[in-house]
């Protein structure tokens, strides 16, 4: 009789136990699977299973939390510039030799699901290394400091739709021998007489309104308007409108040939560009990006594009080459 009690509380124990082993596997498995999703869930730009890829100038609308650092360089290809010898009543023409250095970091922060803190910094030096290209084209280098808001007005699966607003203020110092649009070298005291020396500092205020679609998998496209008002950094230093659109074609590698990179194509037209403190507007771009990203959080890529700058005092346009590389980190 003790044999038969002693089988039948093992058999109400198993019937209480079982029931609470299986539970807590099923809760197992389901934080598997819940943990399985999640890691296969992207920070990157995207919609549906299309990473967006964008270029310079045109940022995208995408409400996230970021980190991107980049570095590049530029120099002026292909361009005569004509320089008139005073003293001997003689114009010659010659290829400058310019070059660029850039460099800068934005942190973006996701406080809602639908509204962003965003902060940039910008540093750029233009020297030339000899005397020739430093007489015609100067010393320029500049700082910028930009704080704004990044507020999302629609999305879907296949689109993103945002804007925002921002406070821009940039520090600009040109040091130009001819002193504005004198072409002409002069003998050394005349050039000291001269003020060879212009600082500038632009405060404008700016409205973007970013604009990103998925076409496909492999296709999308990444479009960005924007327009200021505020202190415009020529000659004459004024207050004025500004604009800026650009328009990138997105193509995403990894659902076409299964690599992990993204291409980005597109060009840009501004209203004014800080190189130069007389260029003539619009400023052109062409611009191609190639970038690599991991699964769901980072992205290294390298960039070339062709400006076009008409500066005031040339009839002619100058042609740059840029090459940038970046990383971005999204989290």
């Amino acid at each position: 009789m003790k044999e038969i009690n002693k089988l039948l509380l093992l058999l109400l124990f198993l019937n209480g136990v079982t029931p609470f082993f299986l539970r807590c596997l099923a809760q197992e498995s389901d934080s598997t699977e819940v943990l399985k999703q999640s890691s296969d869930t992207t920070y990157l730009p995207s919609r549906g299973n299309h990473v967006f890829t964008s270029i310079s100038n045109v940022d995208d609308p995408f409400v996230s939390t970021k980190f991107h650092l980049g570095f590049g360089i530029a120099e002026m290809v292909e361009t005569e510039i004509p320089i008139t010898i005073g003293e001997f009543n003689r114009t010659i023409k010659f290829e400058p030799d310019i070059f660029y250095s850039t460099g800068g970091v934005e942190f973006q922060y996701a406080i809602r699901n639908w509204a962003a803190v965003n902060i940039k910094a910008f540093g750029l030096a233009r020297l030339g290394n000899n005397f020739l290209s430093f007489a015609s084209e100067g010393v320029s280098a500049a700082s910028s400091f930009n704080i704004g808001w990044l507020f999302r007005i629609a999305e879907n699966e296949d689109l993103m739709f945002s804007a925002s607003i921002s406070l821009n203020t940039t520090d600009l110092t040109f040091i130009d021998i001819f002193g504005g649009a004198d072409t002409t070298i002069t003998q050394i005291d005349t050039i000291i007489n001269k003020q060879i020396v212009t600082d500038y500092q632009s405060l404008t205020t700016q409205t973007d309104l970013r604009f990103a679609v998925r076409f496909s998998d492999v296709f999308g496209l990444v479009t960005k308007l924007s327009g200021g008002f505020g202190e415009f950094y020529a000659a004459e230093n004024q207050s004025q409108f500004q604009y800026n659109f650009g328009l990138a074609l997105s193509i995403d590698l990894r659902n076409w040939i299964h690599i992990p990179f993204g291409v980005g194509l597109g060009g840009t037209l501004i209203s004014n560009d800080w190189r130069f403190n007389d260029a003539k507007p619009p400023v052109f771009s062409g611009n191609i990006n190639i970038a690599f990203y991991n699964r769901n959080d980072f992205t290294i890529g390298i960039e070339n594009f062709l400006q076009f700058i008409e500066p005031q005092e040339y009839e002619q346009t100058f042609k740059f080459i840029y090459s940038r590389i970046y990383i971005s980190y999204y989290f």
